[in-house]
């Protein structure tokens, strides 16, 4: 009698056990065949850490930020107007100038010449590929090969040259957690512009209300509205005109 009572229990426990695992398994972020998420995910500017955005204010005052990504380790990675990239730790800390060199460290990703990528990967937008071409090419902090097509259309790639798929950044998703390679949900959309191409109107506010800050991104989104965030992270709209609409702090 105890011995069924104990092979009760036991049966029970690993019934238990099943069922936990079975509830706790996230599928939320299950990604559909042929596509992949991509090594880094991008940023919106005025989500950086405010260290990030003094730093190149003070450091790149002629300067504004085009974009920006969170890599798989944690660093973000910062480019600048003029294709500087800048490297910082996780808690906004500068760790130096990303250009491929020794001399500046190595940050893990580096670009690929396109005529050294390995023959499978190669082979494979031949194939699947043939009128496009490729653009640039770079093997990522994970040692997955990244090949951006002449459409903007990013193939990822694993050590071995196997295609793992499509890729989409992990922000890229629409109100149901689907992914979406094409869009650009969650982080700057707009065309990044240069500050001096904002209506006379709108740098006029931003110099009396914000004298002691700096314009650290500027940007015209598709209905001809402004964003223009700050060097403490401070979001500023206009619309075409210059007009001040809102401020998100």
């Amino acid at each position: 009698m105890k011995t069924i009572k104990k092979i009760s229990l036991t049966v029970l426990s690993v019934l238990a056990m099943v069922s936990c695992s079975k509830d706790n398994e996230d599928t939320s972020n299950a990604l559909p065949e042929g596509i992949a998420l991509k090594a880094d995910a991008k940023v919106k500017v005025g989500d950086l850490p405010i260290k990030i955005l003094d730093f190149v204010a003070s450091e790149f005052p002629e300067r504004t930020i085009d974009e920006a990504e969170e890599e798989d380790n944690g660093n973000f990675e910062v480019e600048l107007n003029d294709g500087t990239e800048l490297i910082f730790d996780a808690n906004g800390n500068f760790l130096g100038i990303d250009d491929d060199s020794e001399e500046n460290g190595d940050f893990d990703d580096s670009e690929v010449d396109i005529a050294t990528l390995l023959p499978a990967i190669l082979e494979y937008i031949e194939m699947n590929y043939p009128q496009i071409g490729i653009e640039e090419a770079s093997i990522e902090n994970n040692d997955h090969y990244e090949v951006t097509l002449n459409d903007d259309v990013v193939l990822i790639f694993d050590a071995n040259g196997e295609f793992l798929g499509i890729g989409v950044d992990e922000n890229d998703q629409d109100g149901d957690g689907d992914y979406d390679w094409d869009e650009e949900d969650g982080h700057d959309d707009g065309e990044a512009i240069d500050p001096a191409q904002l209506p006379d109107m709108a740098l006029a506010y931003l110099e009396e209300m914000y004298p002691e800050l700096t314009i650290v991104r500027a940007e015209v989104e598709d209905e001809g509205e402004y964003e223009v965030t700050m060097s403490n992270g401070l979001e500023v709209y206009f619309d075409a005109e210059g007009n001040f609409l809102s401020v998100d702090d």
